[in-house]
């Protein structure tokens, strides 16, 4: 009986390193920036991608800490309370368009997504979030609406000059019906 209990947690065991490794693996491959972050604020697991978006290392914080406080990446400090805010009230954030800081000082631009994550108790036992640099999405999107604007403005200047065209087209047309009446007039005099 003893035996057997032994077998059975030694096979839990394995069965927990081999979901560990899975996971590191899955974090690894992962190309979309993630992180864990517990109650009180702190980066507890990241995969690569987000470090390398942020510019920190693993297990690099701030100001002489040895923990990541996520908040140091919010631009704005008031939407990272926002955020949070929804966050702990259960509220599952997609796509939410923010600007981030990262270790050197940068602004990237990105779009984030967060949840909150449920402890044995479902309690709130920290959260997931999910960034996505659109740096390139952005710059596109810049791109087209400066292209936008200027075909605007030549589609305006076109217009302009048809306006123009027109009115000296309609008021020829309209001399040339006053001269043609007076013509008339004139051919009806003589007769």
């Amino acid at each position: 009986m003893e035996d057997e209990k032994d077998l059975y947690i030694q096979k839990l065991k394995q069965d927990l390193s081999e979901l560990k490794k899975y996971l590191e693996d899955f974090l690894l491959f992962l190309p979309l920036p993630v992180c864990s972050v517990n109650p009180l604020g702190i980066v507890v697991d990241a995969n690569q991608a987000f470090y390398n978006l942020t510019g920190y290392g693993k297990g690099e914080g701030t100001e002489g800490e040895s923990i990541f406080r996520v908040e140091v990446l919010f631009k704005d400090k008031r939407q990272w309370e926002s955020l949070k805010n929804k966050i702990i009230n259960k509220e599952i954030i997609k796509g939410e368009e923010i600007t981030i800081i990262t270790k050197k000082g940068e602004k990237i631009p990105v779009s984030l997504s967060a949840s909150f994550r449920e402890d044995e108790s479902g309690e709130l036992g920290g959260y997931f979030l999910a960034l996505l640099d659109i740096t390139e999405i952005k710059a596109l999107q810049e791109n087209l609406e400066q292209k936008v604007k200027e075909r605007t403005e030549e589609l305006q200047e076109k217009v302009a000059e048809l306006e123009k065209f027109v009115k000296l087209t309609v008021g020829r047309e309209l001399r040339m019906r006053e001269l043609k009446q007076q013509l008339k007039e004139l051919k009806n005099k003589d007769e």
